[in-house]
């Protein structure tokens, strides 16, 4: 976590690194995966979520069209606790799911990854290992999330279907090449 103190002059310093930044330089951090806080040097206060916003508006400002104005009209209007409970229910759960994705694809390439990798076919062989069925990421802490009757779970077996499929291409590749 990077701390960040701006100023009464719209200056910001990088206490972490012992650096003035500016508010490029605190959106490239984030962009590059850095957590930041960003403190008001007069008062302490956390102004990060103020500063994100700025960042938005400033240095992001097509990804304010994710949100129909018609949220924006109602994020003005209510009252905060009220918004902060809709926001929480919202978007929570897909949160929660996206944070679980992003670390069992990351578990699955580091596995794809181990050791040595000698050519691109030796690379597609790997992934196809790893997202297939027959292998498993890394063990996580918590449960996939349960398929519901309607989630399309034959899309699933098909997705399988065509990997398996993919996979024994790959194998018949690998195997006339390696006659050659």
């Amino acid at each position: 976590m990077v701390q960040i103190k701006k100023y009464p002059n719209r200056r910001y310093y990088d206490a972490t690194h012992s650096r003035h930044v500016t508010l490029q330089e605190v959106h490239d951090m984030i962009m590059a995966g850095e957590d930041v806080c960003v403190t008001d040097s007069r008062n302490g206060d956390d102004i990060t979520n103020l500063v994100l916003t700025q960042i938005l508006l400033e240095k992001d400002e097509p990804k304010l069209d994710l949100f129909p104005s018609s949220v924006l009209h109602m994020m003005v209007r209510c009252n905060r606790q009220v918004l902060r409970t809709w926001i929480e229910r919202s978007f929570g759960p897909f949160l929660g799911l996206l944070s679980t994705s992003q670390r069992q694809f990351d578990a699955y390439v580091r596995q794809a990854m181990h050791g040595p990798v000698l050519s691109p076919l030796d690379w597609a062989n790997r992934m196809m290992q790893a997202f297939s069925a027959s292998s498993s990421p890394a063990p996580s802490t918590e449960s996939p999330p349960e398929a519901s009757p309607d989630s399309g779970g034959d899309g699933l077996e098909e997705l399988r279907r065509q990997l398996s499929e993919l996979q024994r291409r790959l194998d018949e590749i690998g195997a006339g090449q390696a006659k050659k």
